[in-house]
């Protein structure tokens, strides 16, 4: 830097040199130019050799003084472009704050406070208006996409105006290559970076709920959907759940986030804990749609905005956190739980509405929980039997908040079975997997 920044120096003498040349030949300059006005007058009320002598000597020196003003221009202008290409480099190479000061008083004297120089961080960073020249591979996955160093500063005129762009080096971040190797590099990198992500992200979204669990999840939203036009339609959502909105909704909210952070890092990707986030977005398109035929909006919209929040929430958590190696099995149980319990109080809402209404509930939950217990010792072995345990364990759960509600007795009877034959199909299935 010493060497450069001695250079700049004298570049900087040299330009100060020929700014006073300018400045004393445009003053001589002046100077002819006012004389020969005089001379001019005179000649036109009396003509004579002499006068028109003096003119053409007068014009003669001008016309020189103009050359000499042209050529220290030229040679200034080229000084300043050498100047400003050393003064950026030497801010790049400063490696102390009055070393930096030095150099920014030199461009305010060398451009009369024109110029500013720039850091990569004041040009934005590698995001920003820096001009990528290389990367340099390393294996700490924080330094991913940040400045490994400043090759060249920045230059902006007083118009903000980028006179040059700084010049950086960037860190990528890949184990598979030797630390520390350099690449050359050019703008075209920032592209590929955009693509990149871009390609990861849809990779992402694709390889978690391109599967058969985003039917199970619309499958959840369409019965969900179903009983919720019909309770706006009929006119009585609002006598059903209104009242408990609130109470529901942090009680679910609060659950679901729980379990969310507390399996963001460890539940493996395209499982259960994926599928929850988007059930729940799923829910609240529903419920906003819904919320219009409501007669008090504010608490209409409180569980399908929470819904939305959450599922956007944790599916961003989990595709900056989840690193996709564990199964996500030994959650389906309290999740299968939980989701039992809150069926099981939702449908004691769904029981204050028409007779049809919460018949037709309690036949649809039927049918499922029975079908999903029956598969499950049948397709024991497959995707499917899985998903269907679970269900089953929710049917059971469901069955058990209801008798807590002590029913007639022939209910009860019902419901001690149902919740008995669903809670002994898990049981049933494992002994018969440990018996093989």
């Amino acid at each position: 830097m010493k060497e450069l920044f001695s250079q700049a120096i004298q570049k900087m003498k040299r330009k100060d040199f020929l700014d006073d040349v300018i400045r004393d030949k445009t003053a001589e300059g002046n100077a002819l130019s006012q004389e020969l006005s005089v001379l001019r007058k005179k000649n036109g009320v009396k003509t004579g050799g002499e006068l028109d002598l003096k003119i053409y000597q007068i014009n003669a020196k001008r016309s020189a003084i103009d050359k000499i003003i042209a050529k220290c221009k030229a040679e200034v202008k080229v000084l300043k472009k050498d100047i400003l290409d050393l003064l950026t480099d030497c801010y790049a190479r400063a490696n102390a704050p009055e070393l930096l000061a030095k150099v920014e008083s030199c461009a305010r004297h060398a451009f009369e406070g024109k110029v500013n120089l720039l850091s990569d961080k004041d040009a934005g960073g590698v995001k920003g208006d820096c001009q990528i020249v290389g990367v340099i591979i390393t294996h700490d996955k924080k330094k991913k996409f940040t400045t490994a160093k400043l090759v060249k500063a920045g230059a902006k005129n007083s118009q903000g105006v980028f006179l040059h762009r700084p010049q950086i080096i960037v860190y990528e971040y890949d184990k598979k290559q030797e630390e520390g190797i350099f690449r050359a590099e050019t703008d075209d990198y920032k592209r590929r970076i955009k693509e990149r992500k871009k390609s990861k992200t849809l990779a992402l979204l694709k390889g978690v709920y391109a599967n058969k669990n985003t039917f199970y999840c619309l499958a959840f939203a369409l019965v969900y959907a179903l009983f919720s036009v019909w309770a706006t339609l009929g006119g009585f959502a609002d006598g059903c759940y209104l009242k408990l909105s609130l109470r529901y909704t942090a009680v679910i909210f609060g659950a679901l986030s729980i379990i969310t952070l507390a399996t963001v890092k460890t539940a493996k990707r395209g499982g259960l804990m994926d599928m929850i986030p988007l059930t729940a977005i799923l829910v609240s398109i529903v419920g906003f749609a819904c919320s219009a035929g409501s007669g008090d909006l504010f608490r209409a919209l409180v569980f399908p905005s929470a819904m939305l929040i959450y599922g956007v929430g944790a599916i961003i958590l989990r595709a900056k956190f989840a690193n996709g190696k564990q199964n996500s099995d030994k959650f389906y149980l309290p999740v299968s739980i939980l989701l039992g319990v809150i069926v099981g109080f939702v449908f004691s809402r769904m029981a204050k509405g028409p007779y049809a209404y919460w018949i037709t509930a309690l036949s649809v939950f039927g049918v499922i929980f029975v079908l999903s217990a029956v598969l499950a010792i049948v397709k024991k072995n497959t995707e499917l039997g899985k998903v269907c345990l679970y269900i089953s364990i929710v049917g059971s759960v469901f069955c058990a908040v209801r008798l807590l509600f002590i029913p007639n007795v022939l209910v009860t009877v019902i419901f001690a079975v149902v919740g008995a034959f669903l809670g002994l199909c898990p049981t049933i299935l494992k002994l018969v997997e440990k018996d093989v």
